[in-house]
């Protein structure tokens, strides 16, 4: 008899566990990208398309990056406004597939694995990781003085 309590303790915590699991909803992979389009959304296009299938991971100002999803891609532009990204390989009718975000809401936030990073100001800051020929010319345009 003196073991039950334990045990009783030990089978409510794992039903507990159980309940969590099955309940669990994994965290939106598009909610960073929700939050740019409430300030930076547009129907529009961009003009040119000077970077075609680029792969830019996302997340917070804490935190890693990650990529929206397996075959999700990006077609970017960058003008004298700033930064366009088209959005590619996502399904939805509701979702918005391209950002026009001024060049000032642009920021460098370093170097890392061989690619930079950005912060784009929404609310709360979004950051972003690209690497290769965009990332050196974003990386360029971002620079402070920079026309």
């Amino acid at each position: 008899m003196e073991y039950l309590g334990p045990t009783i303790i030990v089978f409510v915590v794992l039903i507990g566990v159980a309940v969590a699991a099955v309940m669990f909803e994994p965290a939106n992979p598009f909610a960073k990208w929700n939050q740019l389009v409430e300030s930076y959304g547009t129907q529009d296009r961009p003009p040119r398309v000077e970077f075609t299938d680029q792969q830019i991971l996302f997340g917070g100002l804490r935190g890693g990056v990650k990529p929206l999803g397996p075959a999700v891609s990006f077609d970017a532009t960058i003008d004298e406004f700033g930064l366009w990204l088209r959005l590619k390989g996502a399904e939805g009718p509701d979702l918005t597939r391209t950002l026009r975000i001024p060049g000032t809401h642009v920021r460098p936030a370093g170097n890392r694995g061989g690619g930079y990073r950005f912060d784009l100001y929404a609310e709360p800051p979004v950051r972003i990781a690209v690497a290769g020929e965009f990332g050196d010319a974003l990386m360029q345009k971002s620079r402070p003085g920079a026309s």
